[in-house]
């Protein structure tokens, strides 16, 4: 599911990684919500927010959302180096890497909270939480080529919409079977996306709920094990591979 294959994704492969981003998306998304009252990925939201502030002149909130935009770039342009520098080097785990790091930096700090009582920066945590949504939906979209992204509903139901009346008009626009087996393809992927981000953020309640501040590891542990299970069958799978290619003996 996390790794990039030169014979292409399959359609079971998108769609489980949309519900797994999408769902751990919609998980952070309402947990920030409850933690700071704000959506850290609702990047139209915070520029029209930030349009409204430059013309009353709050510089405070001015800065803080600028920051945040600022941040959730930064977190997408993290992930195309990383991914980048990974193709470069023949990583082929590399967007595993990237995610396991991630649910690392989510889950440790909120699992450590139950042991040590620290000061909790809200603009800091809030900021944090933008830019690894920025590097969470960058994965997600150059993984899929585009068909996945894990933060942006907006845009998927957009596209969605598009690819349904894309499909009720295959008759008038003359389709063939296999453009419209690609159509319903793509909207099970878009569909799966919006029902899983849905789905993350009513466990993103409960959760809040249960558990407060430390409910942000619940996300950051799924990451943890979905890309170290990928890492590990990969390097068996290497290692097998390798086992079958016997040395050559020069006599």
């Amino acid at each position: 599911m996390l790794i990039e294959k030169k014979s292409g994704r399959s359609a079971t492969e998108n769609r489980r990684l949309a519900v797994t981003l999408a769902g751990t998306a919609g998980i952070l998304n309402v947990l920030a919500l409850g933690a700071f009252g704000l959506f850290p990925s609702n990047m139209t939201g915070n520029a029209t927010q930030l349009s409204a502030e430059v013309l009353e002149w709050d510089q405070r909130q001015m800065w803080q959302l600028l920051l945040l935009l600022l941040c959730f770039m930064g977190g997408a342009f993290t992930s195309r180096l990383l991914v980048s520098f990974g193709k470069k080097y023949h990583l082929r785990t590399i967007y595993a890497h990237i995610l396991l790091g991630e649910g690392i930096i989510l889950a440790v700090p909120a699992i450590g909270s139950l042991w040590l009582s620290l000061p909790v920066d809200k603009t800091l945590l809030v900021n944090m939480l933008g830019f690894l949504l920025g590097l969470h939906n960058s994965t997600s979209t150059q993984l899929s080529q585009g068909k996945v992204r894990t933060t942006h509903i907006t845009g998927t139901l957009t596209d969605a919409g598009i690819t349904l009346a894309t499909l009720l008009l295959h008759r008038v626009l003359r389709y063939s079977a296999e453009e419209r087996r690609h159509h319903q393809y793509l909207l099970s992927i878009y569909l799966t996306a919006t029902g899983a981000f849905i789905t993350g953020g009513i466990i993103g309640v409960l959760s809040f709920n249960l558990f407060s501040m430390q409910a942000f590891s619940l996300a950051g542990i799924v990451l943890v094990l979905v890309s170290g299970i990928t890492i590990r069958r990969t390097l068996q799978q290497q290692r097998r591979i390798a086992g079958r290619i016997s040395p050559v003996r020069v006599p």
